[in-house]
C-alpha cells in the first residue's frame, strides 16, 4: 500500500496553523493581506517559511509536506489567486503516479 500524504511534519506546523486560520477566519485573512510579515512573525515562522509563503509556490509547499488544503488557503485564499490549468497539473492532478510518495 502506498501512502500519498501523512500528517504535517512538525517543522512546518507553524505554516499549517497560519493556513488554517486563513482558511477558517475571514477577518484574520483580511488582516493577513494587510500586513503579512507582522502576522507571520506572530506565528513564529522562520525566514525560510516566510519566503515559502510569500513565494506562493504550491508545488514547493507540497514537496515540503504542507497539506493540500493549507496550500489552498495560503496560495489561493490569502492572495486571491486561483490556479490555472498548468498550476493544477503541477500539483499532481491528472498524473498517472503521484510525484511525492512516502514509503
Amino acid at each position: 500500500m502506498t501512502i500519498i500524504f501523512r500528517y504535517p511534519p512538525l517543522e512546518h506546523l507553524r505554516i499549517h496553523k497560519l493556513g488554517y486560520m486563513i482558511f477558517r477566519d475571514p477577518d484574520f485573512r483580511e488582516r493577513f493581506k494587510r500586513d503579512m510579515n507582522k502576522v507571520m512573525d506572530e506565528f513564529g515562522l522562520t525566514e525560510e517559511e516566510k519566503k515559502l509563503v510569500l513565494s506562493r509556490d504550491g508545488v514547493k509547499m507540497y514537496d515540503m509536506g504542507v497539506q493540500p488544503y493549507i496550500i489552498f488557503a495560503l496560495v489561493w485564499q490569502a492572495f486571491g489567486e486561483w490556479p490555472s490549468r498548468e498550476q493544477i497539473k503541477k500539483l499532481g492532478y491528472g498524473r498517472e503516479k503521484p510525484s511525492r510518495v512516502i514509503p
